[in-house]
This record gives C-alpha cells, structure tokens and sequence, in this order.
C-alpha cells in the first residue's frame, strides 16, 4: 500500500462558480472534496493538508519558503512514499521549478492543477489528480524527484511552461518534450533528468527582479531597482544576449553596486551566447560582471539567483549550464 500526502494550496483546481456572476472562486474546495471523486488504485491510500488557499498569481516568495517547509516535513514521515502538490496553473512552472531546486531526489514529489474548475464542463481536474497521484505512487518517478503533470503528460520543471491561458493541454517541454505519461493506472516514463543540483535553503528568499528588453529600452527600471537595493537582477535581453548601450550601461552600474546581474534571452530556445561584440551585447555584460543565464527562461533564472543567494553560493554561469 502506498501512502500519498495530498498538499493543497488553491488555484483552479480547487475552485467554485460564483452563482450570481458565473465566475470562478479560488480555493473554495478541499482536497478531501476532489479526492473523493477519484478512481484510485486499490494500492494506494491518501491523505490531504491544506497549506495555503490563493489563486497562483498571489503566491510570494514567503509562500514557496511556506509550501517547501511542508513538502520537506511530509517528505521525513517515513509512512509517506509520495507527495502531490495542487496550485493555480499562473506560477505552476515557478513553484515547481523552485522545489526542484530545494528539494532532493528521494521520494517523488509532483505539482499539478487544473485549466478548468471543477464545476465546469470538461474539467481537468479530476483527470490530472488523479494522474499525478498515480505518478507519486510509482517507484521510478521517486528518480525524478520534482515534476508536474498536465494532461497525462510528466514534464521537468527546468522546462516546463505553461503554453496556453485556456486550453486543457495547457504545460509544454517546449524543444525537450516530455519525461513519460500516466495512462489510466500505468505510468511509462521515457527518460529521466541528466542534472539534478539541490541548494539548502533555511530563511527568506531575497528580492530579485526581471526587467525586460524590447526596441529602445532604457535603463531606467534597472536604476530603479538599484535605488531599492535589490539582491539580483534577470535581464530579460534580446536574441543571442543583445540590448542596446543604454542598457548596458545600467548593467555595469548594477554590478558596481553590488546587484548580482544574470543575462537570459526573450527566445525559447537558443543559449545566450557570445556571437557578436558590439557594446550592448553578452560580451560587454560579461566583462562588466553579468552571468551568463545560458537557455534559462527569465522566471526560472530568477528563482535559480533567488535561491542561490539564499544558500550563500557563488553564482557563476557554470549553474546555468543546465
């Protein structure tokens, strides 16, 4: 008999329909609610704490120190082989990106949620928890450590992303894919990460900020955050690592001042990389101090930064390799 910890924390999944104005509620419907509507195997026995009830796009960094104190709690009861964590689909990538980063491989640990409330016609969220309970349950997702499940679909929260604002098939892997599928009670996993790096985390998470380049950007968002003494700073640049002068210029000030600066790209795919030297490129950024952010997406570098200076290590662009 396998035992799951069902983790609750709102969203979608747990919502209900307003009567009078016909829109969704978040949070209103508990985990022991949704799980009584599952078809589970016959081997596999549950049990449900809420930590938090807040649509995603509330979460905090407080909130994801919260939720990562419970799953490490849950994860020392030797009674419990796995865990499942529902949240709104918004930050989803974020959350479960950053217990990749804080929770080690062991037992598995999966995050899930919903595109469609409970009440409403073609919900998913029957279907993804009760697939995700099935993921936590199997003995070879225990390699994984930390992954999501959308629409029968595992996927690595390095890459995942959520492709669409409505659609039930709502999370890409974007170039990589997908690890494996959770078929009815079967689950088929393919491949398994390469690279598993886990930080010690004890206190608050710092303030790190993206700011994000576009045609003619200035620097004045990146002299903003230095006046508010931000711990760190994801520059969301174009292309191979390009922004202009202007820019650049507020890199070398944020350095100066002591701002740990990493440098990502608005691409999906493709490093950033030194290709060309002109001075509002990855070139000058890196004389000047930035780290090279390689393929990280702006939102999983600056969790990465976050959770980096919290463990008190030295960010190089060697962590962003991967």
């Amino acid at each position: 008999m396998s035992h799951i910890k069902l983790l609750t924390t709102g969203g979608t999944i747990a919502s209900k329909r307003d009567p009078e104005t016909g829109l969704q509620q978040t949070g209103l419907i508990s985990g022991e609610e949704l799980a009584e509507k599952l078809n589970l195997h016959e081997n596999i026995n549950i049990s449900v704490e809420e930590i938090i009830k807040v649509s995603s796009s509330a979460i905090t960094f407080e909130n994801l120190i919260t939720i990562k104190d419970a799953v490490l709690n849950a994860l020392e009861d030797d009674d419990v082989d796995g865990i499942v964590i529902t949240h709104g689909t918004d930050t989803l990538e974020e959350t479960s990106y950053f217990l990749s980063q804080v929770i080690p491989a062991g037992k598995a640990v999966v995050v899930t949620g919903s595109q469609r409330g409970p009440e409403l016609i073609g919900t998913d969220a029957y279907a993804n928890l009760q697939d995700s309970i099935t993921l936590a349950a199997d003995a070879d997702a225990a390699k994984i450590g930390v992954s999501v499940l959308f629409n029968s679909k595992i996927f690595m929260p390095r890459f995942v992303k959520k492709m669409s604002a409505m659609n039930v098939d709502g999370f890409g892997g974007g170039g990589t894919g997908y690890l494996g599928l959770v078929d009815g009670h079967d689950v088929k996993i393919y491949q398994h990460p390469a690279h598993s790096n886990t930080y010690n985390v004890e206190g608050q998470l710092p303030e790190v900020d993206i700011i994000k380049c576009a045609l003619g950007t200035d620097a004045k968002f990146i002299d903003c955050a230095i006046d508010h003494k931000v711990a760190g700073l994801v520059i969301e640049t174009m292309g191979r690592g390009h922004a202009n002068d202007f820019v650049a210029a507020g890199v070398k000030r944020a350095v100066d001042a002591g701002i740990k600066v990493v440098i990502t790209s608005a691409s999906d795919e493709g490093d950033v990389k030194v290709a060309y030297d002109f001075s509002g490129g990855i070139s000058k950024f890196e004389k000047d101090g930035a780290v090279n952010g390689g393929s990280y997406d702006s939102k999983k570098a600056r969790l990465k930064l976050a959770v980096m200076i919290a463990a008190g290590e030295e960010v190089t662009a060697e962590d962003f390799k991967y």
